[in-house]
């Protein structure tokens, strides 16, 4: 597969191309605020989502592991950021999307989480 950066583009182009099809409205791809990033900001049913993505290849990955305690902070701080400049009533969640390709040349996993606390 290709360097790690352009295997973490592709995870996430394949995230927006998941949330496009299911009617998300991606209003940023790889925002950033000094240095607190967002793969993906989205928009559906008058809720924002900051979407973290996690790609990995293998058999035994869980990508889900990857979200950890500084993580999710920085989504956190990410979003108040984010905020400031784009002020709304919407309530706002944060979903994860996992993408795990368990062998080549087979068709990747698409795991959807609502709640990036709840892994």
């Amino acid at each position: 597969m290709a360097r790690h950066n352009d295997f973490g583009k592709w995870g996430e182009d394949l995230a927006a191309k998941y949330l496009e099809d299911r009617g998300f409205e991606i209003l940023a791809r790889n925002w950033r605020h000094e240095h607190k990033e967002v793969d993906i900001i989205a928009q559906k049913d008058a809720t924002l989502y900051f979407v973290e993505v996690k790609t990995r290849h293998g058999e035994n990955w869980n990508a889900e592991e990857a979200i950890d305690s500084k993580k999710r902070t920085l989504l956190w701080r990410a979003m108040m950021a984010w905020k400031l400049q784009h002020p709304s009533p919407m309530p706002v969640r944060y979903p994860v999307i996992a993408i795990v390709i368990h062998e080549p040349g087979t068709q990747p996993e698409i795991r959807w989480h609502d709640n990036i606390w709840d892994l």
